[in-house]
């Protein structure tokens, strides 16, 4: 039981004991960056956020003037058909709308795997976290490369994958380590699978690729890829003749030759020959 005292001053009722709360708070003290390399940081953390609002305010400032004018010259009808028509290519599939989309996507993993990598306090004792290289798109989804601080490794990163995989609103994370170097680190951030399609198109299947399922069952293809039947073997004892060409151009049998066995009353085998001699003795 903790003892208390109070305090002949004040009058307070003071606890011995344990700890208080505070003292059981892990502080994490980071290191003093100069304002130079913070602006730096920030420049390369926000580079495209800021690109795109550069744009954005070069557009207006510098070709106001003349997108209003146009609007303002041509008949509304046509307006509005310029706009249809611009929406129509953004919504469309087309290579500019793809760019779009992956850069949108990497930009947004990038934060997404930083602000995972500070809730999950994937520090060093200096409290530094590790420096995004990159952000690439692939096929599937999004990879990205870390440069891992001193003081930090790729198994600092083991059994987080579902947990950046849940911060990255993606289907599944994969971490790996370079070969060549311990520091760089891939995560594969995975949002799509090629293969859970219900219909894939296979050029093997050639015609039968757009049938049903009920129709393929009974399609050739399926007798095709069938078990062959049993082919038929001559009984024991049987002569198989073929026909054989001569010089002269007659045509002759061809009789093969094959051992027989015959059986006797006592029980016992006979072998016979091709000449039908007994050479039971011999063998």
């Amino acid at each position: 039981m903790p003892k208390s005292t109070r305090n002949r001053s004040t009058g307070r009722v003071r606890r011995r004991g344990r700890g208080s709360a505070t003292s059981a708070v892990e502080t994490i003290t980071r290191p003093s960056q100069s304002l130079p390399v913070i602006i730096l940081l920030s420049l390369w953390r926000w580079r495209w956020e800021l690109i795109m609002l550069a744009t954005a305010a070069y557009i207006v400032i510098a070709h106001r003037d003349a997108i209003t004018g146009y609007f303002e010259a041509n008949p509304l009808w046509l307006n509005a058909l310029l706009i249809i028509v611009l929406a129509g290519w953004i919504f469309t599939d087309n290579p500019a709308r793809r760019f779009a989309r992956n850069r949108i996507w990497c930009v947004i993993t990038r934060h997404r795997v930083r602000a995972c990598l500070t809730e999950m306090r994937t520090l060093n004792w200096s409290g530094n976290l590790p420096f995004i290289v990159g952000c690439l798109s692939t096929k599937t989804g999004q990879v990205v490369w870390l440069f891992m601080r001193p003081g930090l490794s790729a198994e600092d990163l083991e059994n987080k994958s579902e947990t950046l995989a849940s911060a990255c609103w993606a289907r599944t994370a994969n971490i790996t380590r370079s070969t060549r170097n311990a520091a760089l680190v891939r995560i594969d951030i995975d949002r799509r699978d090629p293969l859970s399609k219900k219909h894939i198109v296979s050029p093997l299947l050639n015609d039968t690729s757009d049938m049903p399922e009920a129709a393929v069952a009974d399609d050739a293809v399926m007798a095709f890829l069938g078990p062959d039947p049993a082919s038929e073997t001559p009984a024991v004892g049987s002569t198989s003749s073929t026909p054989a060409k001569t010089g002269t151009g007659e045509i002759r049998t061809k009789t093969a030759k094959t051992k027989t066995t015959a059986a006797v009353n006592d029980g016992n085998s006979v072998i016979l020959g091709a000449n039908g001699e007994d050479v039971s003795d011999y063998v």
